[in-house]
């Protein structure tokens, strides 16, 4: 069988070898198909490395183990594509009954594994091969995302071995990534200047909600007006399923806000079912909807920076986030006399103690 016509821009390339550019990230990854079987194989995105498989691949008699093995297991076997097992596991995550959050992030993380692995056949997935992925997530400082996707990946790998499509679990043996730098604290001195920064409305009452409820930004965005029942705001959290009823009389004295009173200047002249919302049609966005997530934390990422630079503040390596919000809460509500366990929505007050944790961002006054 005749090698398939070269693509533009890969003439230097040999037969059989074929490269694609990941629009997430820019990286360019090469995959070998081989020409009698048409199975294709991920040879990860060191060029120089996926030429000189493909060319010992091509010369047939100089092939490399790694690729020999994975070329000629099992001649004439029926291809049990590792994307036709996620549309299957996909279904099965679905039926555990989990959040709509978790399932949300599942499917998200599940098409990243479909684009890298999704042509393979499952039982030619070897550690190497997923070893090197989460490699380059974590190279590529993503070592939270590289330590969730092995997460997901041996479970996915474990429900294929109950299920009778492989016989083994590449990512038992695998080491997952370290992560080293956790972001800077947020402490009450910052916040009051990126609020002091924050231009528009809705982020400012979308600051005030995150501190006095402590809740995260999803749920600060889908707060709705009519949540606001007998003097509480309830609060079913998207990623625990957690059922909170928030008294409206709670406030914050230190910053001389209660909840009531912020809910109440949520109330504009534009008509919204949202407490946080768009009060003018900007672009596609029009007036009365929700902020999108992605909005709200480039606002509060681009207040933040202004309020740093103003100041001369260095923001540190991994500088604060909107969901810092939930840190500060819980230190602010313990120093007025509050359990923040119950407010966070934590099971257990381990849980809490994290968010409790100043990383050393606060002064410690010693009488």
């Amino acid at each position: 069988m005749a090698p398939r016509p070269r693509k533009v821009g890969s003439k230097d390339l040999p037969p059989n070898l074929y490269q694609k550019k990941d629009s997430r990230n820019g990286v360019t990854y090469y995959s070998y198909r081989d020409p009698v079987s048409g199975r294709v194989f991920g040879l990860g995105k060191d060029k120089a490395r996926a030429i000189q498989e493909a060319a010992e691949a091509n010369r047939a008699e100089f092939l490399q183990p790694t690729l020999t093995a994975r070329l000629n297991s099992e001649p004439g076997r029926a291809p049990r594509l590792f994307g036709d097992w996620l549309d299957e596991y996909e279904k099965l995550y679905a039926e555990r009954g989990l959040s709509e959050a978790s399932v949300r992030n599942t499917r998200m993380r599940l098409k990243r594994l479909r684009a890298r692995f999704g042509a393979m056949d499952i039982r030619d997935i070897g550690t190497i091969d997923v070893a090197g992925y989460l490699s380059e997530m974590a190279k590529e400082g993503k070592a939270q995302m590289s330590r969730a996707m092995r997460s997901l990946l041996r479970d996915v790998f474990m429900e294929a071995m109950a299920a009778g499509w492989t016989d083994k679990n590449p990512v038992e043996v695998t080491k997952a990534a370290r992560v080293k730098i956790k972001r800077e604290r947020l402490t009450l001195e910052m916040w009051r200047l990126i609020y002091a920064e924050a231009k528009q409305p809705w982020l400012k009452r979308a600051m005030e909600l995150a501190v006095i409820t402590g809740q995260r930004r999803e749920d600060i965005a889908a707060m709705q007006f009519k949540d606001e029942q007998d003097g509480y705001l309830q609060v079913v959290q998207s990623k625990t399923g957690m059922r909170l009823r928030i008294k409206t009389s709670i406030g914050l004295d230190v910053l001389g806000l209660d909840l009531a009173a912020v809910i109440k200047s949520c109330r504009g002249r534009v008509l919204s079912r949202y407490l946080v919302h768009h009060q003018r049609t900007i672009s596609r966005a029009k007036a009365g909807q929700p902020i999108m997530l992605d909005t709200l934390t480039s606002a509060f990422a681009d207040a933040r920076d202004r309020a740093a630079k103003k100041h001369s503040i260095d923001l540190g390596a991994s500088p604060p986030t909107f969901h810092e919000m939930r840190s500060l809460a819980a230190r602010l509500h313990e120093d007025e006399g509050r359990n923040p366990q119950r407010l966070l929505g934590h099971r257990s007050a381990k849980m809490t103690d994290l968010y409790r944790d100043s990383r050393g961002a606060e002064w410690i006054d010693v009488a």
